[in-house]
């Protein structure tokens, strides 16, 4: 009987074991600044929300806008539309088919994680918009406020689901500061237009990086470090 369960427990550890070697591999190729710029993101985000309650934290982002930043989020919020995985599936079957199937995987990951945060563990958790009042809030015009399914943001999460994977398939490549640049401002962007909590975000982006790393896994082996 023991003689069987190792027997099991062997590929499945080799299998293990391939996969974390892969995902080690991907990382690699991640610029050090455009990791130490999530870093800071992220290290910034979770002393804010550890340290202030999401609604008094909100009201206080809240009271900071603009009318360029009142258009300029009104738009680059749609980075983190779900409609975005179809195109690069579309774009990338004509530059590279494996690239095709890892954005397929990475949306359809996306739409499983989210859909089980949101409308099961964590399902009528209120946005800002109905646990603040919309009449306490800096609303922009044109933008249809969300009140229910608050967690974690799935925008945020398609966003650094896409921007991740390309800055894996771009390694070391100057492009990866625009990339994480992209996911970032479509995160901020929930919190500015208070479709999300910070706390949101911040849980969506790390949701959204590691469906990154497992899609990309899937698809491509190690990679070797580019200097």
């Amino acid at each position: 009987m023991d003689n069987v369960i190792k027997t099991t427990q062997k590929p499945l550890q080799l299998w293990l074991e391939k996969i974390f070697r892969t995902i080690n591999s991907h990382i690699k190729v991640i610029r050090l600044e455009v990791f130490m710029t999530y870093l800071l993101f992220f290290i910034l985000s979770l002393l804010l929300v550890s340290i202030y309650n999401k609604s008094d934290l909100h009201l206080t982002l809240n009271k900071y806008h603009t009318g360029f930043f009142d258009w300029f989020f009104k738009y680059s919020t749609h980075l983190g539309d779900g409609a975005m995985f179809g195109v690069l599936v579309v774009i990338f079957f004509f530059i590279n088919k494996r690239m095709s199937l890892v954005f397929g995987i990475g949306g359809i990951l996306t739409l499983l994680v989210t859909h089980f945060f949101k409308k099961i563990m964590f399902k009528g958790i209120p946005r800002p918009a109905e646990f603040l009042g919309v009449e306490n809030l800096h609303i922009i015009d044109g933008v249809k406020m969300a009140f229910w399914n608050s967690f974690p943001s799935g925008h945020t999460m398609t966003a650094f689901v896409i921007f991740t994977i390309l800055c894996i398939y771009f390694r070391r490549c100057v492009s990866q500061y625009l990339w994480i640049t992209l996911a970032m401002i479509a995160g901020l962007s929930r919190v500015y237009l208070s479709q999300h909590f910070l706390l949101d975000i911040f849980v969506g982006s790390i949701l959204g990086i590691v469906i990154a790393f497992i899609s990309m896994s899937l698809f491509f082996p190690e990679r070797k470090r580019v200097h």
